[in-house]
């Protein structure tokens, strides 16, 4: 006769059942990950675009501020 010790089934039952919810719940943090790493993802693209704006918009910038100084100076000088 062997010594081994066989569970009930009820034990069995409930470990393959904790064993379930425990794959739901891996499963859970699978999806979550998932869209984090989406959203990271995101984030990152419209930084990067912001970023090529304000480089692209600061020469526009510059000028726009040279010519409206021209412009301030020229109508000070004309009614002063």
């Amino acid at each position: 006769m062997s010594s081994r010790h066989t569970p009930p089934a009820s034990h069995l039952e409930r470990i393959l059942d904790t064993l379930g919810q425990i794959n739901v719940n891996v499963e859970s943090l699978r999806v979550t990950l998932t869209a984090l790493v989406e959203t990271a993802g995101d984030h990152e693209r419209r930084i990067r675009s912001n970023e090529r704006w304000r480089f692209n918009l600061t020469p526009v910038l510059a000028v726009m501020t040279f010519v409206l100084g021209a412009i301030f100076t020229v109508t000070l000088e004309r009614y002063l």
